[in-house]
């Protein structure tokens, strides 16, 4: 494995979810790319964020279930697989899928400041989260996390421009939390 120099641009373009199987294979969270995008991406890089990633190659991605596994050349068993669990997969930035209009990658959204529909603070954009019904924002307080279903009637505009999200929340979601 090789690290990356400064000058090349990541994109965060997955997160391993967890270990399958005992040959090294991982389940994927992919942000935007179809399992053949996943199929020759070029060189991917595996890391807690695009600092710290280490270059991978895919040896091989399989569908189940709509979920995509990916097996990498340099991990071997479960237990060199199970290492790169929680991290994220990172993609060459010249390697993006082209999304359409209103549509956005998740590392475009993680770090927006979070706001209500009166312009009130409520945290930053720390992650987000899979879920069968739609994905959810995890929101960072002054007094924690709080879960935000990624709906319609609660996100209200997403303006990566100025880096905010709007939300239109139910009554005690933040209980009080804005700034």
């Amino acid at each position: 494995m090789k690290s990356l120099s400064r000058e090349t641009k990541l994109c965060a373009a997955a997160k391993i979810l967890k270990v399958f199987g005992v040959a090294g294979e991982v389940k994927l969270h992919s942000y935007a790319r179809s399992v053949e995008e996943w199929k020759s991406p070029g060189a991917v890089y595996v890391g807690e964020d695009e600092h710290s990633a280490s270059e991978h190659n895919i040896e091989a991605v399989v569908e189940r279930s709509g979920d995509i596994y990916v097996k990498f050349r340099n991990v071997q068993d479960r237990t060199a697989a199970e290492k790169l669990v929680g991290q994220f997969v990172f993609i060459e930035e010249r390697y993006r899928t082209q999304l359409p209009a209103g549509s956005f990658f998740v590392d475009d959204v993680i770090g927006m400041q979070a706001v209500d529909t009166a312009g009130n603070i409520l945290g930053v954009i720390a992650s987000i989260e899979k879920n069968p019904a739609h994905d959810l924002y995890v929101v960072r307080t002054k007094q924690g996390k709080v879960v935000v279903p990624a709906v319609k009637a609660i996100v209200r505009k997403i303006d990566p421009a100025q880096r905010v999200i709007v939300f239109d929340p139910p009554e005690g979601m933040f209980n009080g939390e804005t700034t």
